[in-house]
């Protein structure tokens, strides 16, 4: 028997908090397993109310007192997808509940280890995200090919079937799941998400700084890909990088470190160093996994020229629509009146944009 047709020991999942990740998580568990009950508890009572219509959870509290938490008894697993203080605070309540295993989803570690010291908890990260936020952007399918790392306490007397349960579930949701230690996935993540949130933010705060009106008209198209990550939400990643400053300032020192060899090299006009440095990171960069996800979420533009007449976006959006093909963002732009303009439109992966591509194109679209 094949382990996806084996039935999965996990009936009944709490999720505390149905942001973003907690909601794609609910979506997907919901969508994608035979887990027989969702219950959440989250204190944005639209989100819990969404959720509810849409039949992903079947139960819901605000969490606005112990007594809320009460929803999470009998879990086989909980989520905790709210922030580390929050989750402290909930500490001695879950404590007394009967559940099988609690896990989190926050992407520093250490710290989250340090403070939830229940037998039966496990470190979680799924590694996949977006600049929005709220249960409304969540999606089924934000964790498929994404790595979903787990942490065991150094004292960890967690039973091997109930680790295995956990593992299957973040296999049917889409995801890879890989242990390490906090130490090592603290590391990791500053490098691969925490320090990119910086450096997007720093430069468009640069250029904020200096916009004298005409900047932020040529700030188009690259610049703006390059600082996406830039529109996140600023209390998160405030968060988030306070959490990781153990982790985070040493690879920032780095950062710099090697921005002053680009300076250096700049000001002695060393064509040859200059040339060494793009060719490295290009080679690495050309060198990175395709096929999976990281801590930063992929996306992918199409550009589609349009003429300026009624219906074409309607058209459009319909063609892609009937290819099972999700537009993430549209950004419309015309040209002169009458003459038509340019359709960018923001897609979650180079596949679908190159699906997407030869879809408009056999409907006579020029694309690039």
């Amino acid at each position: 028997m094949s382990e996806e047709s084996k039935p999965l020991g996990i009936n009944r999942v709490g999720i505390v908090g149905l942001g973003l990740i907690g909601g794609s998580l609910a979506k997907a568990i919901h969508g994608r397993t035979e887990v027989a009950e969702i219950v959440a508890v989250d204190p944005d009572a639209k989100a819990g109310e969404m959720a509810c219509a849409e039949g992903v959870i079947s139960e819901f509290r605000t969490g606005e007192g112990d007594d809320d938490l009460s929803i999470l008894n009998g879990c086989d697993l909980v989520i905790l997808c709210a922030p580390i203080d929050a989750i402290a605070k909930m500490e001695p309540k879950l404590a007394t509940l009967d559940i099988g295993l609690i896990t989190d989803v926050a992407s520093v570690k250490r710290p989250v280890m340090r403070t939830i010291t229940l037998p039966n908890f496990v470190g979680g990260h799924p590694m996949a995200g977006s600049e929005r936020h709220g249960y409304a952007c969540g999606s089924e399918t934000l964790f498929e090919n994404a790595l979903y790392v787990l942490c065991l306490q150094e004292n960890a007397s967690i039973p091997v079937q109930k680790l295995k349960d956990l593992e299957e579930l973040i296999r049917r949701i889409g995801a890879v799941p890989m242990y390490m230690t906090p130490e090592e996935h603290d590391v990791r993540v500053a490098s691969v998400s925490h320090l990119p949130h910086v450096v997007a933010s720093s430069l468009s705060l640069l250029l904020a700084q200096k916009d004298d009106g005409v900047l932020g008209r040529m700030a188009a198209g690259g610049f703006r890909d390059i600082t996406r990550i830039a529109s996140s939400d600023a209390k998160l990643w405030a968060g988030i990088t306070e959490n990781s400053r153990e982790a985070l300032l040493p690879i920032l020192d780095d950062y710099i470190e090697l921005l002053t060899k680009w300076k250096e090299a700049l000001a002695q006009d060393d064509a040859k160093e200059l040339e060494t440095l793009f060719a490295q990171g290009s080679c690495y960069r050309n060198h990175l996994d395709s096929n999976l996800r990281g801590a930063l979420e992929a996306s992918a533009t199409l550009t589609v020229y349009v003429d300026d007449k009624p219906g074409e976006l309607a058209r459009i959006t319909a063609i892609l629509g009937q290819g099972n093909i999700n537009i993430r963002n549209i950004n419309i732009r015309n040209f002169r009146t009458y003459e038509g303009g340019q359709v960018s439109l923001l897609l979650g992966t180079a596949k679908e944009a190159v699906e997407a591509y030869a879809l408009l194109k056999e409907a006579g679209y020029e694309c690039d």
